[in-house]
């Protein structure tokens, strides 16, 4: 979604930062490099959720802000569909016939590294039933542990977002008009995302009834949306350090209380930000080219992972990349990868992201 507000225009650069970070965070771990912050992509795609969020308030503030209609309910579902499914479904198609082929590169280039005998990954064969594709087709296929991870894609948060975005028409007046209501959706999300993992298992520790092995469930992360949906209700009235500002914090804090510290970290920015739109700091991250590289965040994201293990094994076979320390892979390898990743990323935008969100356009109700 592209940042409406020339104030909020700082946004881009957030979520241009937090797709690299995902991005080479993966990159330094298929690499073996771990780098603190670098190497935790999975707090940035909570920091994605949290813009998420706030965003989602912040656009839907006139038609969803007060009451929500079956009219404007459906304009924001068919809004969203359009701007995720486009592509979405075109990396799908793309991926489905290669899927196998994809799967060897990436085998070869963890035994690469680690030895012939070493433990690959998971197979990709999400879409390899008509059941299969129907879940992804559907976005459902989050809710099924066996096809949370099942294609060369991190789309297990595409599932959780189309999750969210069901529930948010229900979510949104509260953002704006019932305190008692918005403390007990905090405290709600809180305990559940403390109970979930349990239940439901997190990443490689299987749960008491079922193994997630990605939190693509909206029980796992409904408090991180809350948050930044926290956040947003705050900049409405001001964004003012104070009274308001400090009950914000403590909402969030406990919305926030089972997440990791970089998105705490991260939090503190936003919140600066937003309470200084006119500092240097804003200024900066308002710059173009940030604002391009936030149009093409979606597609960093989506498709880097497809992108990277062909070019590793080309690097692999053209350079013996695996012979070189960790740190020297990824310094070989991210600037090969970031061309790449960024050149279909910018294209897939005009090509595809742009016509998708015009098309939908002419589906959208009218009074």
């Amino acid at each position: 979604m592209s940042v409406e507000n020339a104030k909020l225009a700082y946004l881009d650069a957030l979520r241009a930062g937090l797709a690299v970070w995902v991005f080479w965070g993966h990159l330094s771990g298929y690499c073996g490099w771990h780098v603190p912050v670098l190497s935790t992509p999975g707090a940035a795609v909570d920091c994605f959720m949290l813009v998420s969020g706030f965003l989602m308030v912040y656009t839907t503030r006139s038609t969803l802000g007060t009451a929500t209609t079956v009219h404007n309910a459906m304009a924001f579902y068919l809004g969203r569909f359009f701007r995720i499914a486009p592509l979405y479904y075109l990396t799908l198609l793309v991926c489905a016939p290669v899927a196998a082929e994809w799967d060897q590169l990436r085998t070869q280039w963890h035994q690469a590294l680690h030895g012939p005998h070493a433990v690959g990954y998971e197979e990709m064969t999400g879409l390899a039933t008509w059941s299969g594709v129907v879940a992804h087709l559907t976005f459902a296929f989050g809710l099924i542990p066996s096809l949370v991870s099942s294609v060369p894609l991190p789309d297990w948060s595409l599932s959780l977002e189309m999750q969210f975005y069901l529930l948010f028409p229900l979510m949104a007046p509260w953002a704006w008009q019932h305190p008692v209501g918005r403390v007990a959706v905090v405290m709600t999300s809180a305990v559940l995302s403390w109970l979930t993992p349990i239940y439901f298992g997190s990443y490689t520790e299987p749960g008491a009834w079922f193994h997630f092995v990605q939190p693509s469930m909206l029980l796992f992360k409904l408090n991180v949306f809350v948050a930044g949906m926290l956040l947003a209700a705050w900049h409405a009235r001001g964004a003012r350090w104070g009274g308001a500002a400090l009950s914000t914090v403590v909402l969030v804090a406990a919305s926030l209380a089972t997440s990791r510290p970089q998105v705490w970290m991260f939090v503190a920015l936003f919140m600066y930000l937003l309470s200084s739109p006119t500092s240097g700091l804003a200024a900066f991250f308002s710059r173009r080219v940030f604002g391009k590289l936030g149009d093409w965040s979606y597609g960093i994201y989506l498709i880097h992972i497809f992108l990277v293990f062909p070019v590793l094994w080309w690097l692999e076979q053209h350079w013996r990349l695996s012979a070189f320390s960790p740190a020297q892979r990824f310094a070989i390898a991210a600037p090969v990868c970031t061309v790449v990743v960024l050149a279909v990323s910018a294209f897939l935008h005009r090509a595809i992201e742009m016509p998708g969100v015009k098309f939908g356009r002419r589906f959208m109700p009218r009074r």
